[in-house]
């Protein structure tokens, strides 16, 4: 099982775990309170009970040392797993907590879904279609993307033209968001010709 890190500042580390073709899911005691993303799905089987489970493209899983199938799970599919995995870091002593309540991304053109909302983070999930542009929107403090299906990013602002990106965002990739106030106009477009699936978390606290 191949390990990189994608992402690690103060708040969190973010890695891509890619299991082979039955290789083992391993973890570990750290391995809890963890927030899981299936990149590219296949199936599981647990070693000890031989019951096999499919995962999905985009399923969230939010990892606190209760999913006795990771433990020691073989990748029983004909192709490899992908696997993005969030670990969540404790404030440090010194940092002041942002005295504002979490919120939720809202893009005004594009419904999301709201994947899970617990004590550490929220999580959504949002399609954007080729052509499609998000609408006018915030970006609050602490939080993150990760595309489950990337693609051409555009992008415009009160004082900024439609840009388009370089290169497309690969499948996996991972980026931190600065904070953006409402008043700059920011929203973001597909720019190419495949649908865009994104996960946003914003971490509480």
């Amino acid at each position: 099982m191949s390990d990189e890190v994608l992402l690690d500042n103060e708040r969190v580390t973010v890695r891509r775990f890619v299991v082979t073709e039955g290789a083992a899911v391993r973890r570990s005691p750290a391995d809890a309170d963890h927030l899981w993303v299936i990149i590219k799905g296949g199936r599981l089987k647990s070693s000890a009970t031989g019951r096999e489970t499919l995962w999905r493209e985009g399923r969230v899983i939010w990892c606190d040392g209760s999913l006795p199938l990771l433990d020691d799970a073989i990748n029983s599919g004909a192709s490899a797993l992908e696997i993005v995995a969030v670990h969540l870091k404790p404030l440090a002593p010194s940092a002041s907590p942002d005295a504002r309540a979490a919120a939720y991304l809202n893009y005004p053109n594009i419904p999301g879904e709201d994947v899970l909302d617990n004590d550490r983070v929220i999580v959504q999930r949002f399609v954007v279609g080729p052509g499609q542009w998000e609408g006018i929107h915030a970006h609050e403090p602490n939080t993150f993307f990760i595309h489950v299906q990337g693609g051409l990013w555009a992008a415009r602002s009160k004082n900024t033209p439609p840009q388009t990106y370089d290169h497309a965002s690969p499948d996996g990739s991972v980026g931190w968001m600065p904070a953006i106030d409402i008043s700059e106009e920011h929203q973001s477009g597909n720019a190419g010709d495949t649908p865009i699936d994104l996960i946003w978390v914003t971490l509480k606290g």
